[in-house]
């Protein structure tokens, strides 16, 4: 229930008799600042508040309760939100204010992971340099600055420059920024050495005997389930039995949307190995979430193996690369892998070219012997 009176210290001591306070509670709105406002609980509680107009939208601001600031305190901070809620509008909000609003609207739009992760990078390395920025006023020269600051993490600053370009295009979308103004577009991201580490056969091989002898079975199916389909590592710990369809696993929500995994011979024999003891495939210790800690198992066995500098995610890597390297074109083993375009496979182009190589050299060796009439092979 809503109300209007001038707010004073005799408007305070009135109990409200009259007025029936729901569950609610009631409002009592100032009559010379209608913003200014006086809520009233059902169990009487008394506070201060006053509702502001900024341009991502209206807020409600609590300015104290009515037993710890004076309707005079309470009147002069209300007043001067009023006056920032003014400056807003007139200039775009606080890029802070901003974060909090694109989360709101635009981080549902996510899947969880990438909420998680995206809200990481922003409130790690975004926010505490961009956060007291007005959105408008931010440019190339000041994203030119952050850039430059993240020089120590080239890495982080990679992942993290085209988070800011999303936010910033979304604040031409809501007219926070003039249309066109990304100060985003176009920056180079810095140069990073390749990591495409991939197991050739030999260390296959030693990779196998240590697995063979591992007593941790639940993670030995797990890198084996890897390396046999080219699926990513919370592909494989968030599998579910009920995802499995005889010689594939299609599952429903990931990076790149819904995705079928192939299941060849070696990968259902592994999997018609593991007990099905709950929904998981491969559960944590409770049995009712995924595996969460595989990466750990992972640094025990990679010792045993002598696999030092082999990460997890070189198991896609090498997946993908004898794939390649087997004569496989791309564009099949970009299907396998679950790219969303074709960019992410070319990183493998020059396993393909050698692959070439090769044929081309073994073909001209017949061609060769079959005219020189010696039935040798020439070399490439």
């Amino acid at each position: 229930m809503r109300i209007h009176a001038t707010l004073n210290e005799r408007t305070l001591r009135r109990t409200f008799h009259e007025q029936r306070i729901g569950r609610n509670g009631l409002t009592v709105i100032d009559n010379d600042l209608p913003a200014f406002a006086l809520k009233v609980s059902k169990n009487g509680t008394r506070t201060f508040i006053v509702r502001v107009a900024r341009k991502l939208g209206r807020d409600t601001i609590v300015l104290g309760k009515a037993d710890e600031i004076t309707v005079a305190e309470a009147r002069e901070k209300a007043a001067a939100a009023i006056a920032e809620a003014r400056v807003d509008r007139e200039t775009g909000p606080l890029f802070t204010d901003f974060v909090t609003d694109f989360m709101r609207r635009q981080g549902r739009r996510w899947k969880p992971s990438t909420r998680k992760g995206n809200a990481h990078l922003i409130n790690r390395y975004v926010v505490p340099f961009f956060g007291k920025m007005r959105v408008a006023e931010i440019d190339r020269a000041d994203v030119r600055r952050w850039f430059d600051s993240l020089s120590g993490t080239p890495g982080n600053a990679n992942r993290t420059l085209p988070v800011l370009s999303v936010m910033l295009r979304q604040a031409e979308l809501w007219e926070l920024r003039p249309q066109g103004s990304n100060p985003c577009r176009n920056m180079r991201r810095y140069k990073m050495p390749p990591r495409e580490r991939f197991l050739s056969l030999n260390e296959l091989k030693r990779l196998g005997f240590v697995l063979d002898h591992a007593q941790d079975r639940q993670a030995v199916a797990a890198i084996r389930l890897l390396l046999f389909t080219g699926a990513r590592s919370s592909e494989i710990t968030g599998l579910q039995w009920d995802w499995i369809r005889g010689a594939r696993a299609v599952l429903p929500d990931l990076k790149t949307g819904p995705k079928s995994i192939q299941l060849p011979p070696p990968a259902r024999a592994v999997l018609n190995g593991l007990p099905r003891a709950g929904r998981f495939v491969f559960p944590n210790k409770r049995g009712d979430a995924r595996m969460a800690d595989l990466g750990l198992r992972w640094q025990t066995l990679r010792k045993l193996a002598g696999l030092d500098d082999v990460r997890i995610h070189d198991f896609r890597h090498s997946f993908a690369s004898h794939a390649v390297m087997s004569g496989l074109d791309l564009y099949t083993v970009g299907r396998l892998l679950g790219h969303a375009d074709t960019a992410s496979t070319e990183r493998y182009a020059h396993l393909a070219d050698e692959h070439v190589r090769e044929a081309a050299g073994r073909i001209s060796g017949i061609v060769h012997g079959a005219m020189t009439g010696n039935g040798k092979e020439g070399g490439r």
